[in-house]
C-alpha cells in the first residue's frame, strides 16, 4: 500500500511573517481603502477564523467587508488596490524556506505521495499554481475553499478521502498552530512536530510529546518507522 504526507504550510514548508508584520501590512491597505489603520489591524486579526473557513467569500469581498466593519465605504477601484497588495504580500510569503524542496523531493523519489493541507485566507488557492510547491504535491486543501480550518477532523479527512488511503498510512506534519497536531492524532494520523527555525511562534506545542524534528530532511528515516509500508 502506498503512504502519504499532509503537510501544514506556513510554518512548515514557507515561514510565516510576524503579527507585527502583518499589522504593516493591514496599515498600508488600510490606507487605499481610507479607513482607520489601527482598527483595520486589529479587525483583520480578528477575523482571522472567518476569512480561513471562506466566510468572507472571495478575496475582494473579504477587503470590503473588513473595511465596511470598521465604517469604511471603499470604491470599487480601493477595493481592486488592496487586493494587490494582500496578493502581494502573500506571493512573498510562498517561497519555500531553504532545504524544503530538497526534502519534498527526496521523499517523493522514495515513494511518498504528498498532499498539502493549510489554514488559509482566499489569497492562497489563487497564487498556489505560481509556486514551486505545485508540481511535488498531488494534491492541495485549502481551509477558505473547503470551507473547514485545522483541527476540524473534515480539514485532514478532506485529503485523506481524496487520497483513499486509510487514515493510518497518512502521516502528518506540521508547526503545531491552531492545535493542528492534536486533531491530527486524534484520527489516528501518525503525527509530526515540524520544530524548525521558520515555526510559527504563538504555535502551542508545549505540551506535545510525540514525534518531532528540526528539519524536513529528518522526515523519511523517522516516518519510515511510524508508517511502516504497508500499514
Amino acid at each position: 500500500m502506498t503512504r502519504a504526507i499532509l503537510f501544514d504550510l506556513f510554518g512548515t514548508l514557507v515561514p510565516g511573517d510576524t503579527s507585527v508584520q502583518r499589522d504593516e501590512v493591514s496599515r498600508r491597505i488600510s490606507a487605499v481603502l481610507g479607513v482607520d489603520a489601527e482598527r483595520f489591524a486589529a479587525e483583520v486579526r480578528a477575523s482571522r477564523k472567518d476569512r480561513f473557513t471562506g466566510h468572507l467569500g472571495d478575496l475582494p469581498e473579504t477587503m470590503r467587508t473588513l473595511a465596511e466593519r470598521v465604517g469604511g465605504r471603499p470604491t470599487a477601484a480601493a477595493v481592486d488596490s488592496a487586493v494587490r497588495q494582500r496578493l502581494a504580500l502573500t506571493r512573498r510569503q510562498l517561497h519555500p524556506a531553504p532545504g524544503v524542496l530538497a526534502a519534498l523531493d527526496a521523499l517523493r523519489d522514495k515513494g511518498w505521495r504528498l498532499a498539502l493541507v493549510t489554514n488559509c485566507s482566499a489569497e492562497v488557492p489563487l497564487l498556489w499554481r505560481e509556486t514551486e510547491f505545485v508540481d511535488r504535491f498531488e494534491l492541495a486543501v485549502f481551509s477558505s475553499t473547503l470551507g473547514y480550518a485545522k483541527p476540524d477532523p473534515r480539514a485532514y479527512l478532506a485529503a485523506v478521502v481524496a487520497l483513499n488511503l486509510p487514515p493510518t498510512s497518512c502521516a502528518f506534519v506540521g508547526d503545531g498552530a491552531s492545535g493542528e497536531l492534536s486533531g491530527a492524532a486524534a484520527l489516528g494520523l501518525p503525527t509530526v512536530l515540524a520544530d524548525t527555525a521558520i515555526a510559527d511562534p504563538w504555535a502551542d506545542t508545549a505540551g506535545w510529546t510525540g514525534p518531532r524534528v528540526s528539519s524536513l530532511a529528518e522526515l523519511d528515516a523517522l516516518l519510515d518507522d511510524l508508517v511502516p509500508d504497508g500499514a
